[in-house]
Parts: structure tokens; sequence; C-alpha cells
């Protein structure tokens, strides 16, 4: 099984600490998570946040390309 490096805000990190125990690895919470909140964007419509699944993309493609250029950057120290 591979794995991968990710960065999360301090406030993500510890939000996501708080769901994890210590028979679960921060993995198990992270797929636990997206199963519970497969496919639903009805808290997104209940919120009324005006976006489109188009909007959302283009702004996690930003958000990659943000995190590829800090990678790049710790990388090279």
């Amino acid at each position: 099984m591979g794995s991968k490096t990710i960065s999360l805000k301090d406030e993500a990190y510890e939000k996501l600490k708080a769901l994890k125990t210590e028979d679960k690895s921060f993995s198990d919470v992270v797929l636990e998570m997206a199963e519970k909140n497969k496919g639903n964007f009805e808290n997104l419509k209940e919120a009324n946040i005006e976006t489109t699944v188009e909007d959302l993309i283009e702004a996690r493609k930003d958000e990659a390309e943000q995190d590829e250029k800090k990678e790049e950057l710790l990388r090279r120290q």
C-alpha cells in the first residue's frame, strides 16, 4: 500500500487529530469521513453557499498548484 504526504492548515490538523483514537490512524479517520460524506453536497446548499462544482474544482486546482510550489520550496531546503 502506498502513501502520500499532504499539507494541512493547523486548524484542519487539530480537527482531524480530535477525531483520531488510539486504534485508528489518520488514514482511517480520513477514509471514514470520506465514506460518510461521499457525494454529499447538501451542506453547501443548506449554508446558502452559491458556488458550482466547477468553482470547487477550479479552487482545488489552484490549491494543488500552491501546494506543489510549497513542496518544491521545502525540497530545495
